[in-house]
C-alpha cells in the first residue's frame, strides 16, 4: 500500500526538531500540521501542506471541532502526536475518526504516575513503593522512609522532581510540585494535578525505545541515561547501546515488555525510562506511550541500528502494513547518543559558549538551539526548556563517552 497523499495529523511539534516531518515526506505524506494557537505560526516543514491553530489547552471542545472541520475539507488518514500533553487529545481525535491510536484508558494509565505505579504492582512487576498525595495532603510520619522522590502526578521533562532525604526536604519539594502544577503544569493537565511520592531506586537509569504490533513488543534500543542521584533530575547524556552485559539487557527487555502489556501497550511506539537497583532489579519508572524526546529517539534508533522508528510509526497510524520483519531485539551497528546540554544555573539566556565550529566534528549529525537570548531560566526543579540538543554517533560507547566528556568541559551556558 502506497503512502503517497495520505494525509498525517500531526497534533504539536517542536518545529526545530523536524525528524517527523522529514521522513513525512520522504514517504510521500502531506502533513496537516495542528499547534498550540499560544504559539506563533510554523515556517515552512517538510511535508505540512496546511497548519491549523487550535485552543487545545484552553477549549479542548472547540480544538476537537476544529479538527473535524479539517477533516470535512481533507480527510485524515492517521493520527500522531510525539508531545506528552497532547497524547489524551490525539487520543480522542483518532477514535472520533475511527482511526489507529491507543484506548483513551492506555493513555491516561501511562500520562497518570500514580496509575501506572498501581498497574505495574497489580501485575507483579517491580515498581517502587508510592503514595499519591491530593491537594494541601502531607504523609503520615509513619508512611514514610527516606529518601524519597517527589514529582508531579502528570508532569513530564523532569519538571518538580526532587529527592528528599528528610522531613524538611520532603515538605518544601510537595509544596514546590504544588506551585509547579498550579503555574508552569496548569494548561496541560487538564486539573488532573497531583503529587507523587516513590521511594528512590540508587542506581543507573536506562532509556528503552520500543515498537509493538500486534501485542508483539520489538526492543529497539537500550540506552544508558546517567546514575543522577538528585536532588534534582535534570536531564543529561543518552547513549546507546546501554554499556552492560547480555544478562541485564535481556532482563531490562523483559522487564520492559511485561510493563507494556500490563500497561495494554499493544500497538506503537513507546518510550520507557527505568533504573537498576543495587541487586542489578530492574524497575520500570516512567512509560510513555510515543517516539521519545519529540523524536530523539528516532534519531537513536536509526543512527544506532539502521532502523527507520518514525516510518515504523507512521505506517501504523496509517493502519498499514508494518515495512520490514522485526525481531524482539533490534542489532545496534553503531553507538548514537544525545548530549542535552544542562542549563548551568539560572538567570537570563544569552548564548552558548563554545558551540564554534562543533558542526564541523565528523561525530556530530546535528545541533540543536532551543533558547534564544532573553530567555528567563528558572532554577531547578523549575522546567524553563532545553538550551539545546548535540546529536552524534561513534564507533563504540568508550568513544562517545569521551566526546561528552569533553563537550561538557568545553560548552558554557552565559547568562545576565
Amino acid at each position: 500500500m502506497s503512502t503517497q497523499k495520505k494525509n498525517l495529523a500531526i497534533i504539536c511539534q517542536n518545529r526545530k526538531l523536524a525528524f517527523v516531518f522529514d521522513e513525512a515526506q520522504a514517504m510521500g505524506v502531506e502533513i496537516t500540521f495542528f499547534y498550540n494557537e499560544n504559539e506563533p505560526p510554523p515556517p515552512v516543514l517538510p511535508a505540512v501542506v496546511r497548519s491549523i491553530a487550535l485552543p487545545l489547552f484552553d477549549d479542548e471542545e472547540e480544538a476537537i471541532n476544529k479538527v473535524m472541520l479539517a477533516n470535512r475539507e481533507h480527510p485524515i488518514d492517521g493520527v500522531l502526536t510525539l508531545f506528552e500533553p497532547a497524547l489524551d487529545f490525539a487520543a480522542k481525535i483518532a477514535h472520533q475518526l475511527g482511526l489507529p491510536f491507543l484506548p483513551e484508558y492506555v493513555v491516561e494509565q501511562c500520562r497518570n504516575k500514580n496509575m501506572t505505579r498501581r498497574v505495574l504492582h497489580d501485575n507483579g512487576l517491580n515498581t517502587p513503593s508510592y503514595i499519591e498525595l491530593k491537594e494541601g495532603e502531607y504523609p503520615n510520619v509513619d508512611q514514610i522512609k527516606f529518601p524519597l522522590v517527589v514529582k508531579p502526578t502528570n508532569g513530564f521533562s523532569s519538571q518538580g522532581v526532587t529527592r528528599a532525604n528528610n522531613h524538611d526536604e520532603l515538605k518544601s519539594a510537595i509544596d514546590k510540585v504544588w506551585e509547579i502544577n498550579n503555574t508552569q503544569l496548569k494548561n496541560f493537565i487538564y486539573d488532573k494535578g497531583g503529587v507523587l511520592l516513590e521511594s528512590f531506586i540508587d542506581g543507573p537509569e536506562f532509556a528503552i525505545e520500543t515498537f509493538s504490533h500486534c501485542g508483539e513488543v520489538t526492543v529497539l534500543s537500550i540506552g544508558d541515561k546517567g546514575n543522577s542521584k538528585g536532588p534534582y533530575f535534570e536531564e543529561g547524556v543518552y547513549i546507546a547501546p546501554a554499556n552492560i552485559d547480555e544478562k541485564l539487557r535481556d532482563e531490562i527487555a523483559d522487564e520492559v515488555r511485561r510493563a507494556l502489556k500490563a500497561l495494554g501497550i499493544s500497538e506503537g511506539p513507546a518510550h520507557v525510562e527505568l533504573r537498576i537497583d543495587h541487586k542489578q532489579k530492574p524497575f520500570v519508572i516512567e512509560v510513555a506511550p510515543r517516539v521519545g524526546g519529540s523524536g530523539i529517539s528516532h534519531y537513536i534508533v536509526k543512527a544506532s541500528t539502521d532502523i527507520n522508528f518514525l516510518q515504523l510509526v507512521i505506517c501504523q497510524a496509517f493502519g498499514m502494513e508494518i515495512p520490514i520483519k522485526l525481531e524482539l531485539m533490534a542489532k545496534s551497528i553503531f553507538t548514537a547518543g544525545n548530549y542535552i546540554i544542562p542549563v548551568q544555573g539560572s538567570g537570563i539566556f544569552i548564548e552558548i559558549d563554545g558551540l564554534a565550529n562543533l558542526r564541523e566534528k565528523p561525530e556530530v549529525q546535528y545541533v540543536f538551539e532551543f533558547m534564544d537570548a532573553g530567555h528567563k531560566v528558572l532554577p531547578y526543579p523549575h522546567f524553563s526548556g532545553y538550551p539545546g540538543f548535540i546529536l552524534t554517533r561513534h564507533t563504540d560507547h568508550a568513544a562517545c563517552e569521551v566526546f561528552y566528556y569533553d563537550l561538557q568541559k568545553s560548552l558554557k551556558i552565559k547568562y545576565l
